[in-house]
């Protein structure tokens, strides 16, 4: 099929496509200005993924292609336990969990022909797209660290190697209105200031364990609670906190580059030949 014909069975799908890729962008500004996500936004997705999904699922029964659907509702319900787990363990914030559920409910298959043509695990027109969304959104979201290590080579901001890939330093004054995690610890005796960097493997434990880590944005929600933090901040000049891209903006990324050349393992592939 020619890179971006519709079927006319998945024309349900696009509409839903459609409607989830503007919920996702004004969820991703939102995510960027209030650290936080409306919960709001989602309903006219939802509202009209309904009645899209009622026309679709109608059609495929129609078409007795019911028993083809199969492994794709396994798929479907296998995915939406994972993401609800990903949460569940704090591998994931709440937004996003949502964001990648209603993908995999509301958009299960690919609407139109990405420009690389179907995954090659898909058997065409009903190949699985959030596997395709998540795959480019990991893609993406590895890449952060490079830019970030250069980003601090460029600024000559000095730190042990791997932090130099996972964060970068801010103004202790303004640490709260900064979006990221605080990377290092502070002590304070007879008024001499000292600190050191949170151990990554301590820091990835208790971002799983939901243990004592310090997130900036519950500085500028908890002022009061976190004012001793804060006062060391502002003694220390410059504090390092880790990247804090929300991983919404990530998964849209991946659900447009997914829906316009499919997912990058086949993008690789095209460009190494194979």
């Amino acid at each position: 099929m020619d890179p971006f014909s519709v079927p006319p069975i998945m024309i349900p799908l696009l509409v839903n496509a459609i409607v989830l890729l503007v919920t996702l962008l004004y969820g991703c500004r939102e995510d960027i200005r209030e650290r936080a996500v409306p919960v709001v936004m989602w309903y006219p997705a939802v509202a009209i993924g309904i009645v899209m999904l009622i026309w679709f699922w109608s059609q495929v029964v129609s078409a007795q292609d019911l028993p083809f659907m199969m492994p794709l509702i396994v798929l479907m319900l296998f995915f939406v336990m994972a993401f609800y787990l990903f949460t569940r363990y704090h591998l994931m914030g709440m937004a996003d969990t949502k964001a990648l559920i209603l993908i995999t409910v509301l958009v299960p298959c690919f609407p139109l022909v990405p420009l690389t043509g179907y995954p090659v695990f898909g058997i065409p027109p009903y190949v699985f797209l959030p596997f395709s969304v998540l795959f480019n959104a990991v893609i993406l979201n590895l890449l952060l660290p490079v830019f970030f290590f250069f980003m601090n080579i460029f600024k000559g901001n000095r730190a042990p190697l791997p932090y130099l890939f996972l964060g970068y330093p801010v103004r202790g004054e303004t640490i709260a209105d900064e979006f990221g995690i605080v990377m290092e610890e502070f002590t304070e005796e007879k008024g001499e200031l000292s600190r050191k960097f949170i151990p990554v493997r301590t820091a990835i434990r208790e971002m799983i364990s939901g243990g004592n880590r310090i997130y900036t944005k519950s500085l500028k929600e908890n002022p009061k609670k976190y004012q001793y933090e804060l006062n060391i901040y502002k003694k220390a000049g410059n504090v390092w906190i880790s990247y804090g891209v929300p991983f919404l903006i990530p998964i849209t990324a991946g659900f447009i580059t997914a829906m316009i050349f499919g997912d990058f393992f086949m993008l690789f592939a095209r460009f190494a030949g194979l």
